[in-house]
């Protein structure tokens, strides 16, 4: 038998077929009058002569004691026919199917009125024919085999037009593809425009420019692109002269979106060099104050150890800028500042000048000196840096912690070389920025505590929830002994459970230590196997 395919009407209908036969009952079957072993017909019960009028069909009803060979043969005649009935019902659907694709590729294609209205005529005439075949399909309890043939020959009409209007079809392809052709040259420029604008991402990238808005108009630009592109293929001129209409103002948009992007290479560029001229000159100004370090030798070694790394490096640090090399200047520029920034913890702690100004007591009710609050915001700096490690195993946004780190070192150390040039009003400037990013930082610290006590949180509920199952362990163990079935989900509970406590087991040690992404992870691991345990002892419960 051929897998059936019909629609649920045709189903049903074909049901109704089958009880009109009864199939079910098989003492009861539909046989031709003219059944018998001496005419002609009685090879082709089902077939119409035309000229004659239909021989009549009357019911015979088989006894339980006919033959077996005469309930065979009328199981086989059902079996006959709703084969052709299901071949019927399936080349129907796949002709219905062939001419909806038709149909939707020619609202697409077909430009010309011609075009159009001649594809109606054959859309029409498929309609019509589908039609046809319906009403006899569905007027008949048991077709005979003319009006099976009739049926046939409508599906070869359908055909026939469902190739008629693919010709139609290739006709307006061919016209569409000249139509297309003629604005090509609109879809190639705005092509180009957009594609080697986009070229220069990687420079942007490499220039530390932030390319969020240059990706959000990249998209936008890109969008018409390829909807143009599969118009093309579709041979769709239509949706192609729709999505020209719709890209004015988009490629500007972009161009504009990457000029935006490109001035801020040159504000980097800028930044970088001034940075890198800064630091040589704040490390050229306090190296000239070593003297006040000669009373510590080992500590003089130090600082001028530092400043020669800065002289060194800075032309370095330029050469690299003046070769498009923003990342490697940038590393220049990290280390300098950090060696200046050595610099100057060496001189306050050791310098003679320095003396009088750090363990100075500050009289209540009067206001903290600048150069107090600096030193508090250098400790602030230590302490920072120390929780970093704890930051990273907390956050999943620990990069924007040690992004603040850096802000607060860079602009600290420029505060610091003012306060020791003695531009204190300079420096106090710089003191409330520097609060701001100390501030963000203690917040960033107390969001990786909260996430460290909301996985401890999860785990006591989880490792709650776990205990009632584990300890099922005797209960369950006494009722596998007796069932074959339950001894394998119970072998599995078991292997389960002591997957359940090492992963809990993990999440606790992890939390101990302050690693919240760790213990995250082995909390949603013990999850996921205490769910796979409870399914285990579920099955064992209803064995």
């Amino acid at each position: 038998m051929p897998k059936s395919d019909l629609t649920p009407e045709q189903e049903k209908w074909t049901e109704q077929v089958l009880k009109h036969l009864n199939l079910k009952n098989v003492d009861e079957v539909q046989l031709d009058e003219r059944h018998s072993d001496t005419t002609e017909h009685s090879n082709r019960p089902n077939e119409v002569n035309p000229g004659r009028p239909a021989a009549r069909r009357s019911r015979v009803l088989v006894s339980k004691d006919s033959t077996a060979a005469h309930q065979q043969q009328a199981a086989q005649a059902a079996e006959q026919f709703k084969a052709e009935i299901t071949q019927l019902s399936n080349r129907y659907q796949t002709l219905a199917t062939n001419a909806q694709k038709l149909d939707a590729q020619a609202r697409k294609q077909l430009v010309t009125k011609e075009h159009i209205e001649a594809f109606k005529v054959q859309v029409d005439k498929i309609s019509n024919t589908f039609k046809q075949f319906n009403k006899n399909f569905s007027g008949q309890q048991r077709p005979d085999a003319g009006t099976i043939s009739l049926l046939k020959t409508l599906l070869d009409k359908v055909q026939y037009h469902i190739g008629e209007g693919k010709k139609i079809l290739q006709q307006g392809c061919k016209h569409a593809d000249a139509m297309i052709a003629k604005e090509m040259p609109a879809v190639e420029a705005y092509q180009n425009t957009v594609e080697d604008t986009y070229k220069h991402r990687d420079e942007l990238t490499q220039w530390g420019v932030d390319t969020a808005d240059f990706d959000k108009a990249h998209r936008i630009a890109n969008l018409p692109l390829l909807r143009m592109q599969k118009a093309i293929s579709d041979h769709s001129y239509p949706g192609l002269k729709f999505m020209l209409g719709k890209i004015a103002g988009k490629k500007e948009a972009f161009v504009k979106a990457y000029d935006d992007a490109k001035e801020q290479i040159d504000r980097n560029r800028e930044d970088a060099q001034q940075r890198l001229d800064k630091t040589l000159a704040d490390a050229t100004a306090l190296n000239k104050r070593s003297s006040e370090l000669e009373h510590t030798p080992d500590v003089l070694a130090q600082f001028t150890a530092s400043f020669e790394q800065v002289a060194a490096a800075t032309p370095k640090g330029e050469q690299a800028l003046g070769r498009g090399d923003y990342q490697g200047a940038t590393a220049i520029l990290l280390d300098n500042e950090g060696a200046l920034f050595q610099m100057q913890q060496l001189w306050f702690s050791n310098a003679t000048a320095a003396d009088d100004q750090t363990d100075e007591p500050i009289e209540k009710g009067k206001p903290i000196p600048t150069h107090k609050k600096i030193q508090n915001l250098r400790r602030a700096l230590e302490q920072a840096y120390e929780r970093l490690p704890f930051i990273k195993a907390s956050l999943p946004n620990a990069h924007q912690y040690e992004a603040e780190c850096k802000s607060l070192k860079t602009l600290l150390t420029s505060a610091q070389s003012d306060l020791i040039s003695g531009k204190v009003e300079d420096a106090e400037e710089k003191v409330l920025p520097l609060r701001k990013i100390r501030f963000q930082l203690y917040s960033l610290t107390h969001k990786a505590k909260e996430q460290v006590e909301w996985v401890e949180r999860q785990l006591v509920q989880l490792q709650g929830d776990a205990k009632s199952w584990l300890d099922r362990h005797k209960d369950l163990k006494l009722i596998s002994q007796s069932d074959e079935d339950a001894k394998q989900s119970f072998d599995a509970y078991e292997k389960e459970a002591e997957n359940v406590k090492s992963h809990f087991n993990n999440a606790a040690s992890h939390i101990e230590n302050g690693k919240a992404i760790q213990a995250q992870k082995s909390v949603d691991e013990g999850m996921h196997s205490l769910k796979r345990l409870i399914a285990h002892a579920s099955d064992i419960e209803l064995d």
